[in-house]
């Protein structure tokens, strides 16, 4: 009853029922039925506030980012927009989200969409197009967006943390058995890396998702992207980060909680369909600077994400869930392996993403 109450604080129909949609890790989501019909009209969120602590600014973004892309999609001459961009539905006192004593909480209308599609290079193709086309449609947008995370992708950071951890670590006697040499093998990468990493703030700034995965995608009824959706992390920031971070987990041919990670190979049949699908939309829009330095993302994320769930392990595991002490480490070894993998793809990574950006090297 109490979630009904909440959804009657916003422009809506009359309310029949609320159905629990799922529990992420994140918000909790609902479906909102309305008198008369079968089929859910509107979904209802709890904004997880401790994560975003700025629900205003988190709102601000996503109704400037879907109000855009709207405006744009018009443009262009696209039907069935209602499905293609997220629609945030006001209170009845004008705003985008209702605060409930500690909880915030939004509406958005529900679109109709149809199950995700069996995992193939095409999909991985179009999932790349979708990206692509998300970012390709924001890159004239008027303003720059506040981070909801405030150095969210920062690898300067990371690895600050990481190394306080392990002093931490170090002066409450933590037992680095089973650790071997992961932090000196992050620690050396990260330095042979960073003259590169270091060119990353001379790329403009772009609207980026910063969560792209095809969990974050709605299909229709023929298999194509209808839009992304999750858009909390939206905000202004370097396209290496949508690129990098969809890669980091989808051509990582094992889940990051297996513990045979010594199995971990980087999947080439998802990053090249995947690659051509996201050049096609964003070729003839990125700067050089952006075309040099996309196929470093790909080094990045998994050596950023390992240094992030080993900083984890070494705090008692206080940010990332975790199903047994150790998981972070097996992560922390996962997405090793995941980067050490690629470092033997190199060649044939930069050279694939060089030769459809259409960009020669020096």
């Amino acid at each position: 009853m109490k979630n009904i109450e909440i959804a009657k604080q916003f422009k809506v129909e009359v309310i029949a029922k609320v159905k629990p949609l799922r529990s992420g890790l994140i918000n909790d989501t609902y479906l909102v039925y309305t008198k008369g019909k079968d089929e859910p009209q509107y979904v209802l969120q709890r904004i997880n506030n401790y994560v975003f602590k700025d629900v205003a600014l988190l709102q601000n973004n996503i109704n400037k980012v879907t109000k855009h892309l709207s405006k744009k999609l018009k443009e262009q001459g696209e039907t069935d927009i209602e499905r293609k961009v997220i629609k945030l539905v006001q209170t009845k006192e004008g705003k985008t989200y209702y605060q409930d004593g500690e909880n915030y909480w939004r509406i958005m209308v529900y679109i109709p969409h149809a199950e995700q599609p069996m995992l193939s290079p095409e999909l991985y193709r179009k999932a790349g197009a979708a990206i692509g086309r998300f970012e390709r449609l924001l890159s004239d947008h008027p303003t720059k967006l506040k981070p909801t995370i405030p150095h969210f992708h920062d690898i300067k950071m990371r690895m600050n943390q990481l190394k306080k951890s392990i002093e931490d670590a170090i002066c409450n006697y933590f037992d680095f058995k089973g650790v071997g040499d992961i932090p000196e093998f992050l620690f050396l990468y990260y330095g042979q890396l960073k003259k590169e990493l270091d060119k990353f703030k001379k790329m403009p700034l772009r609207v980026c998702h910063f969560d792209t995965k095809i969990s974050n995608m709605l299909f229709d009824e023929e298999g194509n992207v209808l839009c992304l959706i999750d858009l909390d992390t939206v905000m202004s920031g370097h396209i290496t980060s949508d690129y990098g971070d969809f890669l980091r987990t989808a051509a990582n041919t094992l889940n990051e909680k297996d513990r045979a990670y010594k199995k971990v190979k980087f999947n080439m049949e998802v990053f090249k369909p995947f690659t051509e699908g996201y050049l096609q939309e964003m070729k003839d829009v990125l700067t050089p600077v952006e075309k040099e330095l996309l196929p470093y993302s790909v080094l990045l994320f998994p050596l950023m994400q390992s240094a992030r769930f080993l900083t984890d392990y070494f705090n008692g595991n206080v940010y990332y869930h975790v199903d047994y002490p150790k998981q972070n480490l097996v992560r922390a070894k996962n997405q090793l392996a995941l980067l050490e993998d690629i470092i033997n793809h190199e060649e044939e990574i930069f050279d694939f993403i060089y030769n459809l950006a259409g960009y020669e090297k020096d």
